[in-house]
């Protein structure tokens, strides 16, 4: 016998022993299931749950189990909710030392939507057409007054991008479950159709491009700021913020043909990180609002070439660099990186983004992110013809479907060019004829 139903219920009998057969229309009815011998403790492993009206809806539940169990889909949640597991999810992944930023989304999520809407359900009862409802109350119009404090900028609503990150989230903390053997199934997994489908960027909507003489403008008027370099390589490298705030002198080739990318420092803040994680590499102390970490993927970690412009201002910097390592002596902070503060210490990339947005401010050009002059690089590549997979490589990015997806408003330019090009192989061997003129 793997499992048997039974009454809860307070009725004794004379000698003060629970009756185990009442009669009497009360109570509730359970089930225990038997699930044998644990493998890993070596303990019998049971499960009840009660709760049910009727005996024949404890039997209904008690054979549903029993035939998870004989497919061998049973598995022991040991009655863990779903705000439980979220919460030693993210323990988890800060000890195993996690990127920073992405446990700050995942706790942002988790806050915002998860545990408040099915933090108290157990993970054995979390169905797909939960995580639907919530999805799809997320995509609604965000209504009511704006909360007091900084929160951010103030949305109408979420876009369809953001509800998948939200789905992503908690498909990661299921998937966990499910390798941890506390659920089956990961419910979260596969398109969701409370989601609503992107449509294909308009030319109104694709996102702002500096053309290459604004480009060009603004690298001229930059030219004698002490981060001069800085704006170089990521106008013609595409390389990340974070990617140019790490970037030490011993990852750049000794012909200064390119660079390995092997080292970041992100902006965080105090709560982000544990000291231990905060402490320096080089001279073990914390630097406020920067966090050295690898590259986010394999894939980041790359070889990109450096185009002859970019070459001739490193070597500027290097020279400006040494002048500033004399002046400040035995004061100065090494850190090997190329770029960083007068005294040695690593630049803060936040404070980085807000000294190129008063240069773009200063010269007259739309305002921008730093990392959107990745898009420009892409742009010069594509328009000067590397393929798209060299172009992928250089970016970083997984797979040359993610460069399509995200720059396909730059290749469609690109490929009308290469296309007309291909026709004039054939045009130009017909006979040029005149319009035909019709008659009034």
């Amino acid at each position: 016998m793997r499992g048997s139903v039974f009454k809860r219920c307070q009725c004794r009998d004379t000698s003060g022993k629970k009756i185990k057969n009442c009669r009497k229309p009360h109570g509730s009815w359970s089930y225990t299931v038997d699930a044998g011998i644990d493998p890993t403790t070596g303990k019998r492993r049971q499960t009840t749950r009660g709760g049910f009206k009727t005996k024949t809806e404890a039997e209904d539940a008690l054979t549903e189990e029993l035939a998870k169990l004989n497919a061998g889909t049973w598995t022991d949640d040991r009655r863990m909710t779903l705000g439980r597991w979220l919460d030693q999810w993210i323990e988890a992944l800060i000890a195993a030392k996690k990127s920073p930023n992405t446990i700050k989304n995942y706790r942002g999520h988790i806050r915002d939507a998860w545990k408040p809407q099915l933090g108290h359900k157990l993970l054995r009862d979390l169905r797909r057409s939960h995580i639907e409802e919530v999805l799809a109350e997320l995509a609604l119009p965000i209504e009511g007054a704006r909360p007091a404090g900084n929160i951010g900028r103030r949305i109408e609503q979420r876009t369809p991008a953001t509800i998948e990150g939200y789905r992503r989230t908690i498909r990661a903390a299921l998937s966990a479950a499910q390798r941890r053997g506390l659920i089956a199934l990961n419910p979260a997994v596969g398109r969701m159709d409370s989601i609503p489908v992107v449509d294909t960027i308009d030319d109104d909507d694709k996102p702002e491009v500096w053309q290459p003489e604004e480009t060009a403008r603004f690298l001229e008027h930059v030219f004698d700021d002490r981060l001069s370099a800085l704006y170089e390589l990521a106008a013609y490298a595409g390389l990340r913020r974070a990617e140019l705030c790490g970037l030490r002198w011993s990852d750049i080739d000794a012909n200064g043909a390119g660079l390995r990318v092997r080292q970041t420092i992100v902006s965080v803040t105090r709560t982000q990180v544990t000291p231990e994680q905060a402490a320096c590499p080089v001279c073990g102390e914390i630097h406020v609002g920067r966090l050295f970490k690898a590259p986010k993927s394999r894939k980041s970690r790359r070889w990109v070439p450096l185009a002859a412009p970019a070459q001739d201002a490193l070597a500027r910097h290097r020279v400006a660099q040494q002048k500033e390592r004399e002046f400040f002596g035995i004061d100065y902070r090494d850190h090997g990186l190329v770029f960083c503060r007068p005294d040695g210490l690593p630049l803060r990339p936040d404070r980085v983004t807000v000294e190129f947005q008063q240069h773009c401010v200063a010269c007259g050009l739309p305002v921008c992110p730093l990392h959107d002059t990745r898009h420009g690089a892409c742009s010069l590549m594509l328009a000067g013809g590397v393929p798209i997979e060299i172009v992928q490589m250089i970016l970083g990015h997984s797979s040359p479907e993610v460069t399509r997806r995200v720059y396909a408003h730059l290749t469609r330019t690109t490929t009308a060019a290469q296309v007309e090009k291909a026709v004039e192989l054939l045009t130009h061997h017909r006979p040029t004829r005149k319009a035909a003129v019709s008659n009034p």
